[in-house]
């Protein structure tokens, strides 16, 4: 995180819920039946190819899309425990607007699904498709039909407070992938690629230059033909001046926190504006609360 401060582009298909962003059955019928409507009422013969083919994507567009999940509550005990190392991590806070990241493409800036700013996540004890908003269902468009899945989740998820980016991972920064072969991935980047060996077979992915940064997605679709590419998992790059704070969890240590303070003050990845604050428990309730760290707290012996 802190020699690249990336953001992961994870598809509905490898989130940690089941049911988040999956269009339901009772959701995709209702679509369809609406959809159809008027060929259904003029008695037009309809291709039962042509209805399968518009479930199908109904069902399953959304894996062409990336979730990238935020709070509004760095204070909430459960979030440290399930996504800080149990009080051993880190929190970022970053400025969550339109200009969190410096590249969309052109898709994504006129596509009614993507969200290049967060949006609020709901949250029901219901599944989407047996209650949606009229305007999920009747409209010749899916964009409504397909943000409702995205940001409809189980009320258990609720401590969350989440807000989400909804992104195409077409436009994906990074690529992180396991390589078979590097000889014939290097063959096919005319396209404008970079590698950088992480470990093993495991390499980051990027354009050469924010000029071609399409091209990644012409070089996957050729990694992918050519079958020398698997374990794929997409990011996002934050600009440095989206990057506002860090917060060590209660139980880092002091050379921890040394390191990663050095690190950050020392990346041109980061502003020189960052500012860092450590856990603190308090001795009367069950909470937690932030102290400042002064300038100079990295250099202490």
């Amino acid at each position: 995180m802190f020699s690249d401060p990336l953001l992961r582009l994870t598809p509905p298909s490898e989130l940690n819920d089941p049911f988040d962003a999956k269009p339901t059955k009772s959701g995709v019928e209702k679509k369809v039946d609406f959809f159809f409507q008027d060929s259904i009422d003029s008695d037009n013969e309809l291709s039962t190819d042509t209805v399968e083919y518009y479930k199908n994507e109904l069902e399953s567009k959304l894996n062409g899309y990336g979730v990238i999940s935020l709070t509004e509550n760095p204070y909430s005990l459960l979030m440290w425990s399930h996504y800080a190392s149990e009080h051993k991590g880190v929190v970022i806070g970053i400025a969550s607007d339109e200009n969190t990241f410096d590249y969309h493409d052109g898709f994504t800036m006129t596509c009614g699904i993507s969200k290049i700013k967060p949006a609020r996540v709901s949250y029901s004890s219901r599944r989407p498709g047996f209650e949606m908003p009229d305007d999920c269902i009747y409209e010749y468009f899916e964009n409504n039909f397909f943000s409702h899945f995205a940001l409809t989740k189980g009320d258990d998820w609720l401590y969350e407070k989440e807000h989400r980016y909804l992104l195409s991972l077409n436009e994906a920064d990074v690529i992180i992938a396991d390589l078979s072969s590097l000889e014939v991935a290097k063959s096919i980047s005319d396209y404008g690629v970079l590698f950088e060996n992480i470990s093993g077979n495991s390499y980051k992915i990027e354009a050469k230059s924010v000029d071609v940064r399409s091209s990644l997605k012409w070089w996957l679709c050729l990694a992918y033909n050519r079958r020398i590419i698997s374990n794929v998992k997409f990011f996002k790059r934050i600009v440095p001046n989206a990057i506002r704070s860090v917060y060590f969890g209660c139980k880092v240590d002091n050379a921890d926190i040394n390191r990663t303070i050095e690190s950050v003050r020392e990346s041109p990845r980061f502003s020189s504006n960052v500012n860092f604050y450590r856990s603190t428990q308090s001795v009367e309730r069950f909470e937690i609360d932030f102290e400042l760290l002064d300038e100079n707290y990295a250099f202490r012996k």
